[in-house]
């Protein structure tokens, strides 16, 4: 009887919260995009899996750099504007200013496409420099000619799978963001393959699959923005956009520089084994934040909408919300990933499993991180672009200063807790700043009342 009592009273709460339309929509596009994640994980390592059969390690040691050093020009490639037309989007659709959003997506492809093209031929001819003198393997020069081609499609990619964000397509944005070049890629290096092989297929296959989604995708876009729009707006100044789409670029690129150090300190001061170690560890602790990431796709239409009519209230209940569903939603993963830390490892090999304790500093990052809710995500969406890449600024100081530290000391442990330093910084800082400042609570815990002050 007892039981039954209080089954129906979590029965009469939970019927009660799905009441709640915006919680609905939050629930929705995250258990989508979370699927839709998934199987694009699944099908990103059916794809090395592929390259390693069919043309073996050495082909897909090839093939992990140019995609590095293509991702890394691509995000320069951006400017920061994959990030910001979220934002842009979402607060002129809200309003239905379709003309606005017609000349937004213009005028940010007018700027990303020579800029691209310039990017790409710096690769192009960077390429021997790049191969020889940074990375010491001078028969990479053809891989990243190749591959200097994907700059541009790489850039197109990013910019609209984040336009389906605005829009807030979810499904679309989650399929062409985790699943589709993979998907392409994938096919079509398998069908290649079987009536000829090369060394360059899989990068050549990898940058005519982005090619395909880039066309695609923006055919999409421009046909969904045109069935709305009237005429272009010609009210839209692009000195004013990169003003908020900068600062988002630079948050980014110091997100990257920070993985970044700690893999080539680690590579200094510890072994190829530790390096590779630590990229397997760092692997798994990217997919425990596959949650947050998944409530941060639908978060982040959300926030920009409030914001933009200025909706306080439903801002500070969204954040609550997100927070809410990230933690519960995430507190299986990371506890099995903690508990099944050996067996996990174990997949890669006997030789990973001495990571399992070193595997713990990374899982305590993920938890601050889940812990702290969408507060990267709620500062760009919400005017603050320029406290986020301050936020980051400071913590990458921190994370260079604790790696000279822990790195010659404890090598791949040292490493691990860096990277953990690292996470939580940012993220205390940047919750702190919000609650504060701004008197909105983003992190949660559990059964405790949520108060919070208005947004300024």
């Amino acid at each position: 009887m007892y039981i039954a009592n209080i089954a129906g009273k979590i029965k009469q709460r939970v019927d009660g919260s799905l009441r709640d339309k915006t919680l609905r929509e939050l629930l929705k596009g995250t258990s989508s995009t979370f699927v839709i994640r998934v199987v694009g994980f699944i099908i990103g390592y059916v794809f090395v899996i592929i390259i390693s059969r069919i043309y073996g390690p050495k082909i897909v040691g090839a093939y992990t750099l140019c995609s590095t050093v293509l991702i890394i020009f691509s995000v320069v490639g951006r400017l920061g504007f994959d990030s910001s037309i979220v934002r842009f989007f979402a607060q002129n659709v809200i309003h239905n200013k379709w003309d606005v959003v017609h000349e937004i997506y213009l005028k940010i492809l007018k700027v990303v496409i020579p800029w691209g093209l310039f990017l790409s031929v710096v690769l192009f001819f960077s390429s021997s420099l790049l191969a020889d003198r940074f990375f010491h393997k001078p028969q990479l020069t053809p891989y990243f000619k190749l591959i200097s081609v994907g700059v541009l499609p790489m850039t197109l990619r990013f910019i609209n799978s984040e336009s389906y964000r605005g829009f807030k397509m979810m499904k679309h944005y989650a399929y062409s963001q985790n699943v589709s070049y993979f998907l392409y890629a994938s096919v079509l290096l398998t069908a290649v393959s079987i009536f000829y092989r090369n060394d360059f297929l899989p990068n050549l296959c990898f940058v005519t699959s982005l090619a395909i989604l880039s066309v695609s995708s923006s055919v999409l876009i421009l046909k969904k923005i045109k069935n709305h729009a009237r005429s272009a707006s010609r009210s839209i100044n692009v000195s004013e956009m990169l003003r908020i789409s900068t600062p988002m670029m630079l948050s980014t690129s110091l997100m990257l520089i920070s993985g970044w150090i700690n893999t080539v300190m680690l590579g200094i001061y510890g072994t190829e084994a530790d390096v590779g170690l630590y990229s397997v560890i760092f692997k798994i602790g990217t997919f425990s934040a596959i949650v947050l990431n998944a409530v941060n796709s639908i978060a982040a239409p959300k926030f920009a909408e409030m914001h933009a009519v200025n909706d306080r209230k439903g801002l500070a209940k969204v954040a609550i919300q997100t927070s809410k569903i990230n933690f519960w939603a995430s507190l299986p993963v990371l506890a099995g990933t903690i508990i099944f830390r050996k067996y996990i490892l174990q997949i890669f090999g006997e030789e990973f499993v001495v990571g399992a304790d070193v595997l713990l500093f990374t899982m305590a990052g993920q938890f601050v991180n889940v812990f702290s809710g969408s507060v990267g995500t709620f500062l760009n969406m919400t005017g603050h672009q320029n406290v986020q890449r301050t936020v980051v600024l400071i913590a990458t100081v921190v994370n260079i200063i604790s790696c000279m530290i822990f790195i010659p000391k404890y090598g791949l442990m040292g490493s691990a807790i860096c990277g953990m330093i690292f996470m939580c910084t940012w993220n205390i800082i940047s919750l702190l700043y919000i609650k504060i400042k701004l008197g909105i609570q983003t992190y949660y815990f559990p059964f405790s009342k949520v108060k919070t002050a208005k947004l300024d």
